[in-house]
């Protein structure tokens, strides 16, 4: 299931999808995203709760977007559990939003190691009500540059090798995204 449905891009463009924009329609909207969660690091619809391991040796360790955290582990280099680290032990931040993007430590840095710390989340922005209406209006800022403007794409063809990309109408359509992912280049 996705988050755009061919309902929501036709309520934004106010008529209905020509039978051709409704064939490219799944194909774009899986592609649109399918790139927004690379690009941010976490799905864009619900999800089950798993563990994602990050490098220890720092006091702010960066993570993916995420909701519900429920434990945070320390692991050795074959991932067997050697400490499960105590709720009063670091902050989950920001504090004052649904989706966490940082798990502070209280008392210095984590201990060192490459991947020896294991969050158990919910890596995606589905909990976050806020988060996901900016992300679904700009996925169908893009889908609609694609459908109204069928100049987007720019087609290079040289000596037989031909290239197709999108303009930047069609890029920029997603920059809002990175305001609330400032880490996103």
């Amino acid at each position: 299931m996705a988050l755009i449905n061919s309902t929501d891009l036709e309520a934004r463009l106010g008529r209905s999808l020509s039978t051709e924009e409704s064939t490219a329609f799944t194909t774009l909207n899986s592609a649109n995203q399918s790139y927004v969660e690379k690009m941010i690091g976490s799905k864009l619809e619900t999800v089950s709760e798993t563990t994602r391991y990050y490098d220890g040796g720092v006091r702010f360790l960066k993570i993916d977007p995420c909701t519900d955290i429920s434990t945070l582990t320390y692991v050795d280099e074959d991932y067997t559990l050697v400490e499960t680290i105590d709720e009063s032990d670091y902050i989950e931040e920001p504090l004052n939003n649904t989706l966490k993007t940082q798990i502070t430590s209280r008392y210095g840095k984590l201990y060192s190691g490459f991947k020896n710390f294991g969050v158990t989340a919910k890596f995606s922005i589905a909990g976050d009500t806020d988060v996901v209406n900016v992300v679904k209006s700009a996925m169908l800022d893009a889908l609609e540059s694609e459908i109204d403007n069928s100049e987007s794409i720019l087609k290079e063809s040289i000596e037989g090798y031909s290239v197709e990309k999108a303009q930047t109408q069609t890029k920029n359509s997603l920059d809002k995204i990175k305001f609330i992912f400032p880490e996103i280049i």
